[in-house]
């Protein structure tokens, strides 16, 4: 016979929540919701329970009724011992889920001839683990499950593999696990041959749960362990690491705090802006939201500025700039926002410009006085076709009720609040209430509140610049293009994009993840959810400090970060150049591990160096 056999937990079971002791974390919060001094008592005993049921046995491996087999349960008398220990395996139960890549493993050795078993030193039944395994289609009927509690024997000293053979006396036998003792060392001590499993939490998870304060030790820890049971579930690929690591964490903060927020403002309908708030919204809908309805609304700067420059005027123009100017922009591409062009411009209307690129205040003044000074010829036809866009919009706003002046909200990702300005102005000069809107972060210099109400997840001192590109293009991703306007086909208003609809797998990632995530912690005590504020910020360092612990080519994909060549590499380290979005993991993708955090230190210094020479020659 060839036999192949799995140890159970953190091998083919991952447990949701992450360690052990968790299990008897959620328990008291089951047992005890109300009463906290109950439930500290008890997580405390059971977490101890087990020791204690062992040496009162000694040279016995202990069942689960053993452990409830305690003097000390008269102090939770609420409970008999049976309620108590079938209320720990229903918690047990329900943090189990199947490892994907050990079913296929089974799978493969179940074509291939192999009796299969799983074993595992455990004080639950065999029966109550058989029944989770059966569940998550790791096991067949015919198959079984050997435990040490019913043995008296345990893998870590290598006894049940020695009573094991002498039962089973199989010709092959190969062992899959995770633990380098039990599994791997006794396995081949026995002669098996033990083949080590990975399902270890990844650098960012474990430097979640090592920075966190001992008082909420447990509730991270409940976090990290949806994390890692999220990335396994879903692959355990470099999307789906990017995806529980940092993304989740990050969003689904967010989107806890803006329902919270809309609680309490007494908000009805909640609009999630295109594009950048697609994951957001794909969260929400796995958050409880009886009162408020989520809607999805396809806007942008871009079919957003000619409705709002209806009446157009350059202060107008250049309060939706980004610092109120033009300079540095390309000629061409401001020209195409306002729907124009220089071909047209010259042939149409005699307006040329010598310069392709903004680059002094004069070029500005020239520009802008071309555009919508009082001898402009292109200023009739420009307000005309924004007449005609704004219409296009508000008939599209009125269609998704945008235009209700009941309790609504809009949700971006920030960072100045331009959309903010362009969508309450327009709102003002049609008559209807401005809407307040929620930003997951703001730059120092954000459009005040006279645009319009916000609030914001975090303000400009706790706010991480250094990723915005990776939030906007990688925790953002969508699989909607730019919209572009709008137009009317049968009987309705549709945006019109810039391309196809594309679920690429930094989407599917994201969306499955996150979703997966949120939903499990419905399940959680609300002591979980108050911290998410924290788990959020800890991940978001996570996310800087340990960028070349973990697999980056994600981001390649995005368009973030790349390989860079010799003269690229050179340039952002030793003289502070700006190369790729995330130049971080730009250098990480192209430098061995162990090298560099010594180099984004130099980079680093070389950054101030420039900076520092670069305010000498403006002097």
């Amino acid at each position: 016979m060839k036999l192949a056999s799995f140890d159970i937990f953190d091998t083919t079971l991952i447990r949701k929540c992450g360690k052990p002791e968790n299990v008897f974390y959620l328990l008291a919060h089951k047992l005890y919701p109300i009463d906290k001094a109950k439930r500290e008592d008890f997580f405390l005993w059971r977490k101890r329970a087990e020791g204690e049921a062992r040496r009162k046995v000694p040279g016995k491996d202990v069942t689960i009724d053993d452990i409830y087999n305690s003097e000390e349960l008269k102090g939770f008398d609420e409970y008999s011992k049976k309620e108590l220990i079938e209320a720990e395996k229903s918690v047990e139960a329900g943090q189990l889920i199947a490892n994907p890549a050990i079913k296929d493993i089974i799978n493969k050795r179940r074509e291939q001839g192999y009796t299969m078993c799983f074993i595992s030193d455990m004080y639950m039944p065999s029966d109550f683990l058989k029944e989770v395994l059966l569940r998550e289609g790791c096991i067949e009927k015919n198959e079984v499950v050997y435990v040490s509690c019913e043995w008296n024997a345990r893998k870590s000293n290598g006894t049940l593999y020695k009573k094991l053979k002498k039962k089973l006396t199989p010709e092959e036998w190969i062992h899959y696990g995770d633990h380098p003792i039990s599994d791997v060392r006794m396995a081949r001590k026995n002669g098996l041959r033990g083949t080590k499993v990975i399902t270890d939490f990844s650098v960012p998870e474990s430097k979640i749960m090592q920075s966190c304060p001992r008082n909420i030790s447990n509730e991270i820890s409940c976090l990290v362990g949806l994390q890692r049971a999220a990335r396994i579930h879903f692959g355990d690929d470099g999307f789906s690491n990017m995806a529980a690591s940092f993304v989740a964490p990050a969003y689904i903060s967010y989107v806890h705090w803006v329902i919270e927020k809309c609680r309490e403002e007494g908000v009805k309908r909640l609009y999630f802006l295109s594009r950048d708030s697609y994951i957001l919204q794909q969260i929400a809908e796995e958050l409880p939201h009886e009162d408020i309805e989520l809607k999805y609304l396809f806007v942008s700067r871009k079919s957003l500025l000619m409705p709002y420059m209806y009446s157009a005027t350059a202060e107008k123009f250049l309060a939706v700039q980004d610092k109120k100017t033009i300079k540095g922009k390309d000629v061409e591409s401001l020209l195409d926002s306002l729907g124009t062009s220089k071909a047209e411009l010259s042939s149409e209307y005699g307006i040329t410009f010598r310069f392709n690129r903004i680059t002094t205040k004069k070029e500005e003044e020239t520009f802008l006085d071309s555009i919508f000074g009082k001898e402009s010829k292109y200023l009739h036809t420009l307000n005309e076709r924004a007449k005609e866009k704004r219409g296009l919009l508000n008939a599209y706003f009125k269609q998704e009720e945008v235009h209700d002046n009941g309790k609504t909200a809009m949700v971006d990702v920030g960072w100045l609040g331009t959309t903010r300005l362009m969508i309450n102005s327009i709102l003002n000069d049609e008559g209807y209430n401005e809407t307040q809107f929620f930003y997951y972060g703001v730059r120092q210099d954000v459009l005040h509140s006279q645009y319009g109400r916000y609030m914001t997840f975090h303000n400009p001192n706790t706010s991480n610049t250094e990723l915005t590109f990776v939030i906007e293009d990688y925790f953002s991703a969508s699989p909607y293009k730019t919209t572009l306007g709008y137009l009317y086909s049968g009987n309705r208003y549709y945006p019109r994009l810039a391309g196809e609809t594309v679920h690429n797998n930094i989407v599917s990632s994201n969306c499955q993840i996150c979703q997966w995530i949120t939903k499990e912690l419905e399940n959680y005590p609300n002591e979980i959810l108050d911290i998410l504020k924290y788990w959020e910020e800890t991940s978001i360092n996570c996310t800087k400090n340990s960028i070349h612990q973990i697999d980056n080519t994600p981001l390649v994909e995005s368009g973030i970060s790349r390989k860079l060549n010799i003269a690229e590499f050179c340039s952002i380290v030793f003289t502070g150049g700006h190369k790729t979005l995330f130049d971080k993991a730009s250098i990480a993708l192209s430098s061995p591990k162990f090298i560099f955090p010594m180099l984004w230190q130099i980079h680093l210094k070389s950054m101030r160096v420039r900076a520092f020479l670069s305010r000498k020659l403006r002097k």
